[in-house]
């Protein structure tokens, strides 16, 4: 979990930039995402024992990964932003899957789906990048 967590700070990092941004957009955005956290958090809450400070700080690292790629928008090519954002989606899909596996109940075709999810996430966020290269940013 550890490294997991420092490999969304990274993401953090390099997702950020320096245009500045609205944050009225960000305030609704981040709302459905504090939401939906408190969701999958109340699902695994029994389990979670002596791991509930590690899986909240998980969490908030993933959603805070979450709103930095929401706010390549505009800032990066539409393509770039949009092969990221579905990778951070995925990663988010999968590790609520992970979630849910360790401290709640197995799931049909969960390990397929964690692994298919993360690949998926990986391969999109890194694609995404190297087209962010590629691609010519807008400066609208």
């Amino acid at each position: 979990m550890f490294f997991f967590s420092l490999g969304k700070i990274f993401f953090c990092f390099r997702f950020s930039h320096k245009k500045d941004f609205n944050i009225l957009k960000l305030i609704p955005f981040s709302c459905i995402l504090f939401l939906y956290a408190v969701f999958i958090i109340s699902i695994v809450f029994k389990g979670l024992g002596g791991f509930l400070i590690p899986v909240l700080l998980s969490f908030f690292l993933t959603l805070l990964m979450f709103q930095f790629a929401y706010l390549r928008k505009g800032v990066y090519a539409t393509r770039s932003y949009g092969f990221v954002f579905f990778g951070v989606i995925m990663f988010m899909i999968s590790e609520n899957i992970m979630a849910i596996k360790t401290f709640r109940q197995d799931l049909p075709f969960q390990d397929f789906m964690i692994m298919f999810f993360y690949g998926l996430a990986m391969y999109s966020i890194v694609y995404g990048l190297v087209k962010e290269r590629i691609g010519i940013p807008t400066l609208s």
